[in-house]
């Protein structure tokens, strides 16, 4: 019987394929470039204004700090950048600003790192804001908090890793004061079966939308009273 030897392929037909597919890939390149909505188009400045999308970390990471606190200047949200500074073993902060004036109210202590500011902005704007118009019919009008920078180890613990608190790349949410006067408190209201309590249950599931880690009354004890939010890498919604 005669062996049946395998066709070859012939080497014109293999470089049109390789070819097409470079066009292909060059094309689809130029249309997303061209036509992807800001939101979606990482050639576009990151903005905090849009909704976030699938792609805000690349822009945070690949636009960098100085384009960073650029999307926070365009939002219109007031701050002030701080030199950086070495508070001790493990403990200060660099490329950090004090927030003086975001879409809502958070008065003194609001020290962090930039893309902390940026999950802020995105998380009052585009979560906070519109779960209270949606169960009271009105906006929030200030945060209370427990503060951001404070050079400590995890939980408060003497020894053991340090807390992102440590480089203020963390903030501590304590509870809410609405435009019509009405307060909503982390201690107070958490688990309730009202609107309050839906409320804090929804924000904070929210906000592992916008941070890393992100700890709430059902994490422990030691966070009864307040949400904690922070951008360490370690991700974790609880």
């Amino acid at each position: 019987m005669t062996a049946i030897r395998p066709r070859r392929r012939r080497r014109g037909s293999h470089a049109l394929a390789r070819l097409l597919k470079v066009a292909a890939t060059l094309l689809v390149t130029y249309l997303y470039f061209a036509y992807a909505p800001d939101p979606y188009n990482l050639a576009r400045p990151l903005d905090v204004t849009h909704p976030p999308t699938i792609v805000n970390d690349l822009k945070l990471r690949l636009g960098g700090v100085e384009r960073c606190y650029q999307a926070l200047a365009r939002s219109g949200i007031e701050l002030e950048r701080l030199p950086d500074e070495v508070k001790g073993p493990g403990c200060g902060f660099e490329d950090v600003a004090r927030l003086d004036q975001s879409f809502i109210t958070w008065g003194d202590g609001i020290t962090l790192t930039c893309p902390m500011l940026v999950g802020l902005a995105w998380w009052e704007r585009h979560s906070l804001q519109p779960i209270a118009q949606d169960l009271f019919g009105s906006q929030v009008q200030r945060v209370r908090h427990f503060g951001t920078y404070s050079c400590r180890n995890v939980n408060n613990a003497d020894g053991g890793r340090r807390s992102e608190h440590a480089t203020a790349n963390a903030v501590d949410v304590a509870g809410f004061v609405l435009a019509d006067g009405r307060e909503i408190s982390v201690l107070k209201h958490w688990g309730d079966d009202s609107p309050e309590g839906r409320f804090l249950e929804r924000i904070h599931d929210r906000a592992c939308d916008h941070f890393d880690t992100v700890l709430g009354p059902a994490y422990n004890e030691l966070h009864r009273d307040h949400f904690h939010f922070d951008n360490g890498g370690y991700e974790t919604c609880r």
